[in-house]
């Protein structure tokens, strides 16, 4: 069998690019795009292309405190090997592959990044099932509680939250719930 990195390979982060395509279609303007770092494939995808068509966006990178790998190396400034503690954004969590490609991108098209509590998760995910009437996975969460982190900010502002799924065990859509 053949291993494909989630995140680290030039046709994944292709794939997660459309998803910007799509946007650039839908909107005229964007101010800032909030998503869920792990491996960096997603915001790798997504900052490339929209960073092209509107220069002056903002590229925000939410991560889970208990698994903030990307995040940590990024501000390191190099790859490390860290552990990661359990997390309802189970889709960004673990490890960055040495070499990983997405690395120097991220570190190209991210302008902010934030560590969000496993509370604050499970908060946007009750909220956005109570508000909205959308089940999201915690990777979707983790994007929502990092804007939230920095709402203010962005007063007036056309913002875009990429909410990135909305696959979740029965056990943990009940402990959220």
């Amino acid at each position: 069998m053949i291993y494909i990195s989630p995140y680290n390979d030039p046709q994944i982060i292709g794939g997660q690019g459309t998803i910007a395509v799509e946007l650039a279609k839908q909107l005229d303007h964007i101010d800032a795009v909030f998503a869920t770092l792990g491996g960096g494939g997603l915001l790798s995808g997504i900052g490339l292309y929209l960073k092209t068509v509107f220069p002056r966006m903002r590229l925000a990178g939410c991560s889970p405190a208990n698994s903030a790998v990307m995040l940590d190396s990024l501000r390191a400034g190099k790859i490390l090997d860290l552990p990661s503690q359990p997390t309802l954004s189970d889709g960004s969590a673990g490890g960055v592959e040495a070499g990983a490609i997405t690395f120097d991108i991220c570190r190209k098209v991210l302008d902010d990044s934030i560590k969000v509590s496993e509370d604050a998760i499970a908060q946007a995910m009750r909220d956005i099932f109570t508000h909205e009437h959308l089940l999201i996975e915690g990777a979707a969460g983790a994007a929502v509680a990092g804007f939230r982190e920095r709402q203010k900010d962005y007063r007036g502002q056309n913002v875009v939250i990429i909410l990135c799924g909305a696959n979740l065990a029965p056990d943990t859509l009940k402990s959220i719930f």
